[in-house]
């Protein structure tokens, strides 16, 4: 999920696997699978580092319990 904030200043929370496309139009659009779509300060650039670290919390934790195994052995 990523955390974003609305015009209006409003939080909301976002599944990332949702997102269709972001567009910097000023003010941030974010389209979702359904076509519906949410206009947010957030910059396009922080939605990215959010959606960064998002996939990397996901794929890390494996990364770093192959690097135990393998130290072992």
């Amino acid at each position: 999920m990523i955390k974003v904030i609305g015009l209006d200043g409003t939080t909301w929370y976002l599944n990332y696997f949702q997102i269709l496309c972001i567009e910097q139009i000023p003010e941030t659009k974010i389209l979702l699978n359904n076509k519906q779509y949410y206009l947010v300060k957030d910059s396009v650039e922080s939605i990215q580092k959010q959606i960064v670290a998002f996939l990397h919390s996901c794929v890390v934790p494996e990364e770093r319990e192959l690097l135990r195994e393998r130290e072992m052995i």
